[in-house]
């Protein structure tokens, strides 16, 4: 009986350091370091490659710009130094469940059209109500066949930090995005929309507006009837 409990005793001692050593190991194994990003809404695969390299998210590779319009804006979590592939995955991932929790439908045939419209609607307006009137106005303007002359357009081809005022000679720029130039809409987005201009670009709201402009200061848009009109905003809104 001693003899057995002695035994019993060895083996939940023998338990109890193996149990510990286990604890020990598990806890001494070190975790891939990490790294929370938050994209803004408006960023291009330009910056949003600045931002991960610097934050050593990317290491050698980078997003490829045929994912333009795609890296839906957001907060995510990567591994340091992942590879470009796993990025654009994660990316990828995000914006079709984005996209669906939003009621739209990633295989939609239009869908290209659609963020395209929706990035030109995040560079050039702020709120919400004034997105779905610009939106609106970009999609008359398209079925009338009139040239889009979107400003933001002409920033994306110039790709500086300071690009406005937009000037007579950026307009003749010869680029398919130049939307002065050029009929119809550019052949891709120009920054990666967020969720508020891309349902603004599938539910424009009608009105009797040919024109728009925004202010220089919080973020208003001036909306105008007839070009008279919209030369006369532009005199005193941006002349201010």
């Amino acid at each position: 009986m001693k003899r057995f409990i002695f035994f019993a005793s060895v083996f939940s001692l023998l338990v109890i350091i193996l149990s510990f050593w286990v604890v020990i190991r598990y806890r001494s194994v070190p975790e891939t370091p990490r790294d929370i990003v938050t994209i803004p809404e408006g960023w291009t695969v330009s910056e949003i490659n600045l931002y991960l390299k610097g934050e050593g998210v990317l290491a050698d590779e980078e997003l490829s710009g045929d994912l333009e319009g795609y890296l839906f804006p957001d907060t995510y979590e990567f591994f340091l130094d992942s590879t470009a592939a796993v990025v654009q995955q994660k990316f990828q991932d995000n914006f079709s469940a984005k996209l669906e929790e939003i009621g739209v439908d990633v295989l939609r045939s239009d869908l290209q059209n659609i963020i395209i419209v929706a990035s030109l609607i995040e560079k050039e307006v702020q709120n919400v109500q004034d997105k779905r009137m610009v939106s609106g106005i970009l999609w008359k303007r398209l079925q009338n066949e009139m040239p889009l002359q979107v400003d933001a357009t002409i920033c994306y081809i110039k790709d500086t930090e300071l690009c406005l005022p937009i000037t007579a000679s950026d307009k003749e720029i010869d680029s398919e995005y130049n939307t002065y130039l050029y009929r119809g809409l550019p052949p891709g987005p120009i920054c990666n929309p967020g969720a508020d201009s891309i349902l603004a670009a599938i539910q424009p709201e009608e009105s009797p507006y040919w024109y728009y402009l925004s202010s220089g200061g919080g973020g208003r848009t001036i909306f105008a009837r007839t070009l008279d009109e919209h030369r006369q905003n532009i005199i005193k809104y941006l002349n201010e």
